[in-house]
């Protein structure tokens, strides 16, 4: 959630889940943008009062920012910076949001055995994708910071949130930013039939496009940032995709991306993106993060046993593979 360069904004925006922009007919929606967790959120509303669209979304964009305000690692004053700051020492009484989201990155990491795991932070701040330096740290550096990665570590209690291990830290990014989109969906949903809220590819759309008209969506291909790999169509569904080139460096040939393995504390290497099709963004974003550490087989029986889930995944060669049922998406083709 950290603001990005201008470089990192032009990839950030890029990737993952983008409005298939061959379709004219968006175009006559209302669209509004304002930069919110460090990337550019888009709130798209087909409606005939611009005075409707214009209150309904500036609500949605400051809910999204009050739960920013919460939650970012790089807000000194947010709850999870305190948490982290807090770390082996005292529990942080925390807000019903924070709570909820921190339970949720509970869930989701004892679901995937710890493929998912909110504590990931120390490996995050240890790699820093974010900044200038493309340093790989040494194995014993990786393997003590990895041992801080523990989501069993983390103790709520009474509406307080404790870290039981100095050096541990909590990261909610892409689950805050899900869970700022839903919150968002919610507020629109109360006041308009149709929308669609984009935060760099965390995406939920609802209603649609227009009358017999479903929304329609492209997914980005891994390494041709110009091209669509898939299209489909969406109805009340929240989509999120994890890839290793959202934020990344090569060296000596070499990729290395910010989605960890929490086991090894390296980037995990068993495939280079996942999308999921769910019904909440939050859990589009944890569930896309889990199968990617997980990889193919193992990622697409885990989301095979989950309701109201689909996966897709991506392979270093090309290859792809689905969940089930993702291939039954509406107007679902490869590009």
């Amino acid at each position: 959630m950290k603001r990005l360069s201008f470089k990192s904004i032009a990839v950030f925006l890029l990737m993952g889940i983008v409005l298939n922009s061959c379709d004219s007919d968006v175009d006559q929606a209302t669209r509004r943008t304002q930069f919110i967790m460090g990337t550019l959120v888009e709130i798209t509303v087909p409606h005939s009062d611009p005075d409707v669209v214009q209150a309904v979304t500036t609500q949605a964009f400051d809910e999204m920012q009050r739960i920013e305000q919460l939650m970012s690692t790089y807000i000194p004053g947010s709850e999870i910076s305190r948490i982290n700051r807090a770390a082996g020492k005292e529990a942080i009484p925390v807000s019903r949001e924070v709570e909820e989201v921190i339970r949720e990155g509970i869930y989701w990491s004892e679901q995937s055995s710890g493929a998912f795991d909110i504590t990931i932070e120390p490996l995050v701040y240890l790699w820093d994708f974010d900044g200038e330096k493309e340093i790989i740290p040494s194995e014993n550096t990786l393997r003590k910071t990895a041992s801080l990665v523990n989501y069993k570590d983390i103790e709520i209690k009474d509406h307080t949130v404790r870290l039981k291990r100095r050096g541990m830290a909590i990261n909610v990014g892409g689950l805050a930013k899900g869970y700022a989109v839903d919150r968002a969906i919610s507020i629109l949903r109360g006041k308009v039939k149709n929308g669609i809220v984009n935060a760099g590819g965390d995406l939920f759309a609802f209603g649609q496009k227009k009358p017999q008209t479903p929304w329609n969506i492209g997914l980005q291909h891994p390494r041709k940032p110009q091209e669509l790999l898939a299209a489909f169509a969406v109805q009340n569904q929240a989509i999120a995709t994890s890839g290793d080139y959202q934020r990344y460096f090569i060296k000596d040939g070499i990729r290395y991306h910010h989605i960890f393995d929490p086991q090894t504390g390296r980037p995990a290497r068993l495939m280079i993106s996942a999308t999921i099709i769910t019904t909440e963004v939050m859990d589009a974003d944890a569930l896309a993060t889990a199968v990617f550490v997980m990889g193919p087989e193992k990622g697409i029986e885990w989301v095979n046993s989950i309701d109201n889930v689909e996966a897709m995944v991506v392979l270093e060669d090309g290859s792809i593979g689905y969940s089930k049922n993702f291939r039954k998406q509406p107007q679902f083709s490869l590009k």
